[in-house]
């Protein structure tokens, strides 16, 4: 069964009014992390692992969301909504296995494409910010 859930609500851009522009393709695979030890790995092959995440930033809409009120890891592939060179949307496909018993659909939304990228989990199709990731400089 496949189940679709959101993730997010950390942090917020709650002063920003419009979305931010988008980021190259070229900048996405990469360590991404965020408060508390947040971690995502997304892999230039389209592999991605993520650990760290709060449980307390995720919304499940359609399964039950796992036991407790610790910090999720899973993993499996990502896939980029874009307009040619340029991404808005990161779709997670989350295979069953770490803290998850189903297969789950996430999805990263680009908060700031410049110079030092934000990615977010997103909760709300209405709001587009969430729990905030940035690339990890190497």
């Amino acid at each position: 069964m496949t189940a679709v859930f959101l993730l997010g609500m950390g942090g917020c851009f709650a002063a920003l009014t419009e979305r931010p522009e988008k980021i190259e393709r070229t900048r996405i695979a990469g360590t991404w992390t965020g408060d508390g030890g947040a971690r995502v790995v997304l892999r230039a092959d389209g592999r991605f692992e993520m650990s760290g995440i709060p449980r307390s930033a995720v919304h499940f809409a359609f399964s039950d969301p796992p036991s407790g009120d610790g910090r999720l890891s899973g993993s499996g592939t990502w896939e980029p909504a874009h307009d040619g060179d340029k991404v808005d949307d990161i779709t997670l496909y989350i295979a069953a296995g770490g803290s998850f018993t189903d297969t789950q659909v996430g999805s990263l939304g680009v908060a700031e494409g410049g110079q030092d990228p934000v990615l977010y989990f997103s909760t709300d199709i209405d709001k587009w910010y969430g729990f905030e990731i940035r690339k990890t400089r190497t």
